[in-house]
């Protein structure tokens, strides 16, 4: 079975990391914001050799790369939110996982290995409150990665916010992942087994009820202290497949769609409730 999965994966993976399969007409160089002149990286993805799992926890789906024991994408769809459960207090490891797939060494805290970091939650758990046992899932260590605590708690939260309330409109469906490029700031993995990422990105695609039309919006968000605001970070999705690459992004839709780029993060309309 795994070695059906590697077949699998290194026809993914010449699609989405061409460097690493011999060449392609895909551009995984670095690029350059227009909005702040940040120079980015090219991504490092995965290995040919690494085992790459696609794992369905019910509300959500995750991309999971058991070799660097990392979620790479995840994926799920909101509809209006009328959910109650609890979110868990504690963090776990993952018994989903089938045999021989790594995961993270601990569910303990980052902060006491390297201050400043969360336990940051890919899928939000706030997004997997309609079923007590999903928002359990999100608390699975699988869907936990290093992020800055200023971060976490701050303009990410708005990202969040935007799939919050906007699910109240229309259905919404989100996308994410996380970009590894730089080991330098690679804390955690001594104590986790897990690198620190240097991006988050999210995607959210849904229905324009004035219209009746789709429109998307994406940012991708440097795992930095400092920011100020989501506005800066605003790419489309054309240009998230550029610098994440198309296969990992997952995302299909009409090339006008992914071109899309608001010229500001869309506003939470009034009364949204985001608890």
């Amino acid at each position: 079975m795994r070695s059906r999965s590697l077949r699998w994966l290194a026809i993914v993976l010449c699609a989405g990391w061409l460097s690493a399969c011999g060449g392609g007409d895909e551009d995984l160089g670095g690029d350059t914001d227009s909005t702040d002149g940040t120079v980015y990286p090219s991504p490092n993805g995965p290995a040919a050799t690494d085992w790459v799992i696609r794992q369905d926890y019910g509300g959500y789906q995750l991309t999971y790369d058991c070799t660097t024991r990392t979620a790479l994408q995840y994926s799920y769809t909101l509809d209006v939110d009328n959910g109650t459960a609890a979110r868990p207090s504690s963090f776990r490891l993952d018994p989903t996982l089938p045999a021989g797939c790594e995961q993270q060494y601990s569910a303990r805290t980052y902060n006491p290995v390297y201050a400043g970091y969360d336990l940051g939650h890919l899928v939000s758990s706030n997004h997997m409150d309609h079923d007590a046992e999903y928002i359990l899932r999100a608390n699975y260590m699988t869907n936990i990665v290093p992020q800055l605590a200023d971060l976490n708690r701050g303009i990410w939260v708005k990202a969040e916010n935007v799939a919050e309330c906007y699910r109240d409109i229309a259905p919404v469906q989100v996308y994410g992942g996380v970009v590894y490029s730089d080991p330098s700031n690679d804390w955690f993995l001594a104590s986790h087994g897990i690198r620190t990422p240097e991006f988050f990105w999210k995607a959210i695609l849904t229905t324009d009820p004035a219209t009746g039309q789709a429109k998307a919006i994406a940012w991708y968000v440097p795992n930095v202290d400092g920011l100020s605001g989501l506005d800066a970070y605003l790419v489309s999705i054309t240009e998230l497949e550029q610098r994440v690459g198309t296969a990992l992004v997952g995302i299909t839709a009409p090339a006008a769609v992914k071109a899309m780029k608001p010229a500001t993060s869309w506003p939470l309309p009034a009364g949204c409730n985001t608890a």
